[in-house]
């Protein structure tokens, strides 16, 4: 069963086959014996004229497989019954006993069309590429009785004139193969391979097929494996009593296919065929079916729920939540585990590690949620199931995948088998950027401008901007991409400045206390909360009693602690009337200029990284006074825990550039809980520049160049480190992908993790890899897109968003798999 020739979702597991599945069912006894074949549903059209009567063909049957004809469309022949302006030319044919025809139209002059009719006129199938090349054939189960094939074109008479061929012949081999009585605990297994002539998909025929029957002997669940090195394997399962019951993709695991499911007992079908038509397939393509007996006992883990966003965006990073259980009567044995994880075919993976049975996991009945939408009634939270998290990186309409495995850890090597596994499935759209939709006015050097960037088909975002003095006019780039980032941080920053985690905890209760930045970087960032440093020390007498060599009182750093946590809180509240006094004159029509985008993304950023660790180190100090057990007290224990989870970085250069006091160590020593909330402030304030970078990132911003500049202006620290000089590589897989890479001076090779354009990629639409790195400093990524004419374009964005355009940098169009293609040499800026 598919769907790529049906115009279903792609790449929808159990999802694409829906459309189809009704059809199935009626031809199901086609499967078991062949013999019988859908009722004319058209309305006949006659045919007028004697000259444009059916040729007859003859009988297939007694001894006659084959029946051939040859003909030649001159432009001047009878008309197509349903094609217009096309030359036709009709044939007869008995079918004396049913079974598998296949009816072929070749022609080496024009594009040939086919359609089967009834006796009656009535079409009841019709093809137009499904033989190589621009041929035509039809591939059905016919019943005994008389059929007129109609051979015509696709291009119609402005073509010219063409010779064709015509065979209808009865096709061997293609009744299901009986594998055998699947026994408890037993495995059934076939191998075969996928041609140009291999039988048809009972489905879409123009896929090549393989058929097979099994028998069930009781109630159990049963695994089915359908695997291919170099073909993209489709699976079907039919019951002769309800039609289709199973149908998959790739839920195997790469392009391979998985059905996993309790049966009852009964003989089944599968039909074992490829996403791929025939003229899209490897000449031979190999594949195994595997189909296993799972002795699961009676226990059932399953996902019961899942919790994603409808949308999401390239390069934001996005929760899944869910809940699982065991929905049988029955305890998982203690000699199994189990995993849960998550794939989405434009974010990839996430999986937890293996959790062990017994104790009181996984007993009958028992559920787990990870968030409080996802909870039930009787479910609860366990350690070892978290929320997931994936990072989209390519646009287009996707799904998720949440799936839960089970297996048995009794392997005599030590190892574990899978023997069960279930999933569940929800849509999402991937955006390639932060939507501007309706339009905004935003304000760049002193000029109004209109910014929208409306979702168009396949979740692709573009930014048009207008001069709202004269809409004609051009914009500059540099003009275009400041005023689409300020209209990105009016929708993704100020209208829900007050939602985001990081300011939650944080009241604006406070009397207002002002506080001036010079900008959103790590720099100024860094330097703003040493001079507060400063400014909260100078109200203590630490540096005196250090010069005195006294110890210094832990109490007294608490004091300091407190004093710094009661100013941030001020500071935070000036911050906090100052974006709502911003929302309301926007929201009164004003626009909001790039410089005001630029000066909220430095306060938030000074208080979500800065202001929010000092103010929970104040509030940890004050539960730890009040608190019976003083520091021992375990909410204090639990708090100073969540603070040092932001203050896991290696923060010695951004105290550096921070210029702390020399007595900062003694104060540490004093009271760890100090040390905890500078390093908490200097891990934040550092990462603030790729931050920011990853926010201009998301926004439909042609060249963020000037973007970036102003958001981190470089500093004059010296020349720059050398270039990285490097070439774009790429080569074809046996696939049909395109994989990526750079070579350095050197010869070394780097291949990101992210590095293929799909075989079925768009042409002209560029497709970004994941990071190339050096050390551990991504330098940029390789910009590749397919061309009309076959080709490969290469290029690199470097870590700055800059396009490097190699002088060579197409890769032919009849590239041989597996060779690698090398650009000329560009040079990289390191950073």
């Amino acid at each position: 069963m598919l769907s790529k020739t049906l115009s279903l979702p792609a790449a929808r597991p159990g999802v694409r086959f829906l459309a189809i599945a009704c059809a199935a069912i009626a031809l199901v006894g086609g499967l078991l014996a062949l013999g019988s074949a859908p009722a004319s549903a058209a309305e006949p059209e006659a045919i007028a004229e004697d000259a444009c009567a059916p040729i007859d063909l003859g009988t297939l049957g007694g001894g006659t497989d084959r029946l051939e004809a040859e003909g030649r469309w001159t432009g001047e022949d009878c008309d197509s019954a349903f094609r217009a302006d096309s030359d036709a030319h009709t044939y007869r044919f008995e079918v004396a006993e049913g079974g598998r025809i296949r009816i072929t139209l070749t022609s080496a002059d024009a594009d040939s069309y086919l359609s089967l009719m009834g006796e009656d006129g009535g079409r009841l199938a019709d093809n137009d590429d499904g033989a190589t090349f621009l041929n035509a054939r039809i591939e059905l189960d016919l019943t005994p009785g008389t059929y007129l094939a109609e051979a015509t074109t696709a291009g119609g008479r402005a073509r010219g004139p063409g010779d064709f061929s015509l065979a209808v012949s009865r096709v061997a081999g293609c009744a299901p193969t009986h594998l055998g009585t699947l026994e408890p605990g037993a495995e059934l297994k076939a191998s075969d391979t996928w041609t140009l002539e291999t039988c048809g998909s009972r489905f879409v025929a123009s896929h090549p097929a393989h058929g097979y029957s099994f028998d069930l002997p009781q109630d159990g669940r049963v695994r089915i494996d359908l695997v291919s090195e170099t073909g993209d394997p489709v699976l079907s399962l039919i019951s002769p009593t309800k039609g289709v019951i199973g149908a998959n993709d790739d839920g195997g695991g790469q392009y391979n296919s998985r059905l996993d499911q309790f049966l009852p007992s009964g003989r089944y079908l599968i039909e074992a065929t490829t996403y791929r038509a025939r003229e899209s397939v490897h000449l031979l393509t190999d594949f195994t079916l595997t189909i296993n007996s799972v002795a699961s006992g009676s226990f059932r883990l399953k996902g019961e729920a899942l919790d994603v966003p409808d949308v999401v965006t390239v390069g934001v990073p996005f929760d899944i939540n869910y809940r699982v259980g065991n929905i049988s009567g029955t305890d998982l044995p203690d000699a199994y585990s189990s995993r849960v994880w998550t794939y989405s075919r434009n974010a990839g993976w996430d999986i937890t590690r293996h959790i062990p049975s017994g104790g009181e996991r996984w007993q009958a009945g028992d559920s787990y949620h990870t968030s409080a939408g996802t909870a039930s009634e009787t479910s609860a939270r366990i350690a070892q199931l978290t929320t997931f998290t994936l990072t989209p990186y390519r646009p287009g309409e996707s799904w998720i995948v949440l799936g839960i495995s089970t297996y048995d850890e009794r392997r005599a090597d030590g190892g574990r088998t899978e023997i069960a596994y279930q999933m569940i499935e929800r849509e999402l759209l991937v955006l390639s950027a932060v939507p501007i939709d309706p339009a905004l006015k935003v304000a760049v050097g002193g000029a109004d401008y209109w910014v929208t960037a409306p979702v168009g088909d396949g979740g692709i975002v573009r930014a048009r901007v207008f001069n709202a003095a004269s809409i004609g006019a051009s914009v500059p780039a540099d003009l275009q991409a400041k005023a689409v980032y300020a209209a990105g941080v009016r929708v993704r920053v100020l209208d829900d400045v007050f939602e985001r985690p990081g300011l939650a905890d944080l009241a604006a209760d406070a009397e207002p206390y002002a506080v001036s930045l010079s900008g959103p970087s790590s720099s100024a960032l860094l330097a703003a909360f040493g001079e507060q440093y400063e400014a909260a020390l100078a109200t203590t007498a630490l540096r005196e009693t250090l010069l005195a060599g006294e110890a210094v009182n832990p109490s007294a750093v608490e004091d300091l602690a407190l004093h710094a946590a009661g100013k941030a809180a001020r500071q935070y509240a000036s911050l906090a009337a100052s974006w709502t006094a911003l929302q309301e004159r926007v929201a009164g029509g004003e626009p909001l200029s790039f410089a005001e985008a630029l000066a909220l993304q430095a306060e938030i950023a000074y208080a979500e990284r800065i202001l929010a660790p000092v103010i929970a180190a104040g509030d940890i100090v004050t539960m730890a006074r009040e608190a019976e057990a003083g520091w021992d007290d375990p909410a204090a224990g639990l708090a100073a825990a969540r603070l040092a989870r932001l203050a896991r970085c290696d923060a010695s250069d951004a105290a550096a550039e921070a210029g702390l006091p020399a007595l900062d160590a003694e104060l540490r020593a004093a009271l760890p809980l100090f040390g905890l909330a500078v390093d908490a402030a200097l891990c934040g304030a550092a990462g603030v520049d790729a931050v920011n970078a990853g926010f201009a990132g998301i926004l439909p911003i042609g060249d963020p160049t000037a973007v970036l500049r102003a958001l981190a202006p470089e500093p004059a620290l010296g020349p720059p480190p050398d270039p990285h000089q490097l070439r774009i590589v790429a080569r074809l897989g046996e696939d049909g992908r395109v994989e990526h890479g750079v070579e350095f001076a050197d010869g070394e090779l780097a291949l990101p993790d992210v590095r293929f354009i799909p075989a079925d990629a768009t042409p002209g639409r560029w497709y970004l890899t994941g990071d190339v790195e050096v050390g551990e400093t991504a330098i940029g990524q390789v910009r590749a897109r397919r061309l009309d004419d076959g080709r490969t374009e290469l290029a690199f964005r470097d870590a700055n968003g800059a396009v490097l355009t190699p002088s060579v940098r197409f890769t032919p169009a009849d590239a041989p798999a597996g060779v690698w293609f090398r650009s000329s040499e560009i040079e990289v800026m390191a950073e």
